[in-house]
């Protein structure tokens, strides 16, 4: 069996015997990756349910942990470049940044100045079948032990199959809204957009640590009101004060969607849950009459 998620999966400064241990920062990538992996190695993830990447800390069992794994696989792009650091004193661990060679879209979680792009790659399914799954595919294929690696890569390809039927499922929800546009909490969602010819309108925390400004909410508010807004974006990883009040604002509803997901949460204990439940989250808030 192997572990998904903080809530799910054994200590990590105690795993358990057995299939080697590839620690994962993310829950959505996690999963994916112990779909390719199968049994052949035991998958864990860093970062808990509902936890943001910018106010988390690991904890010294957590770094400690790492001694025990044999892979490590982040983000990049400056989504989880802080943690990218903890394996770095452990000899042997393997690691892949996914986004590393990809051309992302600009914007994300960067700081100002720095180009280095918007890394929420998984939040398109198309993107994440031909870019992050063969990435990931011939990096587990690597770490599994003995003949076990060709069952990684069978997993792999039937995993991009997946997400073809993920994809066609997700296009067919949102194909026919009576508008396209939408505010988020945070610029999470443009690969979701542009996959799914979505316009994003703008965002309420422009980065990290950065409140919305009164100006940057009237924009918000105006554009609001051009394109007949019905429904805010949320995340539970982000205060809903300032969504809530351009909702009362112009008189919308609050959604909730979910760029990160996690056991323990309905509808979202896996990364095919999760891109369902954000696909009928946003049918909701832009097909409200």
């Amino acid at each position: 069996m192997l572990t998904l998620g903080w809530g799910a999966c054994a200590p990590m400064d105690a795993p358990r015997p057995g299939a080697p241990v590839v620690v994962v920062t993310i829950f959505p990538v996690a999963d994916l990756a112990a779909r390719v992996a199968g049994d052949a190695l035991q998958v864990e993830t860093l970062l808990p349910p509902r936890a943001s990447l910018h106010t988390w800390e690991a904890t010294p069992g957590q770094i400690r942990s790492l001694r025990h794994a044999v892979g490590y696989v982040t983000v990049g792009g400056g989504l989880d470049g802080w943690l990218e650091g903890l394996g770095e004193d452990t000899p042997g661990l393997e690691t892949l940044r996914l986004t590393d060679g990809m051309a992302l879209r600009r914007g994300g979680h960067t700081p100002a100045g720095d180009e280095t792009g918007d890394p929420h790659v998984w939040l398109d399914p198309i993107l994440v079948r031909d870019q992050l799954i063969p990435r990931l595919t011939a990096f587990l294929a690597e770490l599994a032990p003995g003949a076990q690696a060709d069952g990684v890569r069978a997993r792999g390809a039937a995993v991009a199959d997946s997400l073809t039927a993920l994809d066609a499922e997700i296009r067919s929800e949102l194909a026919a809204l009576p508008r396209r546009g939408f505010i988020a909490t945070h610029e999470a969602w443009r690969y979701f957009a542009a996959r799914y010819d979505l316009h994003d309108l703008g965002s309420l925390y422009e980065g990290p640590g950065h409140e919305p400004s009164a100006q940057g909410l009237a924009r918000l508010v105006d554009a609001a009101r051009a394109t007949g807004l019905r429904a805010v974006l949320t995340e539970p990883q982000l205060a809903e004060t300032a969504a809530r009040a351009l909702a009362d604002e112009v008189g919308a509803e609050v959604v909730l969607v979910d760029p990160l997901g996690g056991p323990g949460l309905p509808g979202r204990e896996g990364y095919f849950q999760l891109m369902r439940f954000n696909a009928r989250a946003f049918a909701r808030a832009l097909g409200n009459p």
